[in-house]
């Protein structure tokens, strides 16, 4: 038995609008730390040592900051169905889970598998 939550939308209210916006900032805001990812050095300058060779530093900072945008996305339901809808399951190469089993569960309706769906039947022509 599989069950399906029916959510009702109302276009014209102030809120939906509201949720789209925020949905919509997230996923803009990942996208931004995906090229900020692309163009990040691998490390900063962490100062000298007492032979006067540099120190480096890994520059972790932008690696942090995908993690956070993913992690918020996954955690805005309206952010999850756009990306969904859009069959996005990637930002930047970053996975995300919660877009990945909710399109997992979309492909492996039930209902348009013959063996399953008893209205699926031979032809009768």
């Amino acid at each position: 038995m599989t069950h399906q939550t029916v959510t009702s939308v109302d276009g014209g209210s102030a809120d939906y609008w509201k949720q789209r916006t925020e949905g919509f900032r997230l996923i803009r805001d990942a996208e931004d730390c995906a090229k900020r990812l692309e163009t990040a050095p691998l490390y900063l300058h962490g100062g000298y040592d007492e032979d006067g060779d540099v120190i480096p530093v890994e520059n972790l900072g932008p690696h942090d900051d995908m993690e956070d945008a993913v992690r918020a996305i996954e955690a805005n339901e309206t952010a999850v169905s756009i990306l969904v809808a859009q069959r996005r399951t990637h930002i930047g190469g970053r996975p995300i889970r919660a877009v990945i089993l909710a399109v997992t569960r979309l492909e492996e309706d039930p209902i348009e598998d013959p063996v399953n769906n008893p209205l699926w039947g031979p032809d009768t022509d």
